[in-house]
């Protein structure tokens, strides 16, 4: 049975998924290509990004919670979110929400597996700064809510802008 911490982790993110899934529901086929408040990126862009972090995340999740570190020393956000981009170029943007479903099924699931105390195991997290796995995973809740307010921002703006 989980924590009352896993619990509230839970929920934690289960919102900021819904909140996503809620936006991503409202994209039509022509704002795919409309440009994010995220220099450079489009909305297609941002879905890349939000189905590569969080499938990221869990294995580095993993790891913390097993007391193996986090992220290596040299990890590069900028550099690993590039590659991403690159490499799913050519994916159909219906291949991507599976993904980023499924990664949110693998991430619940993690969670749930852990021992309450594994919460507390400490690695580097995506930032760049030492974090515990409960905190890590809150990141991952609020990496998704900001995203999500620049997929609201731009789907607010006039095509074409």
């Amino acid at each position: 049975m989980p924590s009352e911490r896993q619990s509230a982790i839970r929920e934690d993110l289960v919102e900021a998924q819904r909140a996503l899934i809620a936006v991503l529901d409202a994209v039509g086929p022509e704002d795919w290509s409309r440009s994010s408040p995220n220099e450079g990126w489009t909305i297609r862009d941002l879905l890349v990004h939000l189905t590569t972090s969080e499938s990221g995340f869990v294995p580095t999740l993993r790891r913390m919670a097993a007391g193996e570190g986090g992220v290596p020393n040299d990890f590069d956000p900028n550099r690993w979110n590039a590659g991403q981009l690159r490499r799913r170029a050519e994916m159909p943007v219906d291949d991507l929400r599976p993904e980023l479903e499924a990664a949110h099924r693998a991430m619940l699931a993690l969670l749930d597996d852990i021992e309450d105390t594994a919460l507390d195991q400490r690695g580097r997290i995506s930032t760049g700064v030492d974090g515990s796995v409960e905190d890590a995973f809150r990141l991952v809740a609020s990496h998704k809510r900001a995203h999500t307010s620049d997929l609201r921002a731009a789907l607010s703006t006039p095509a074409g802008r």
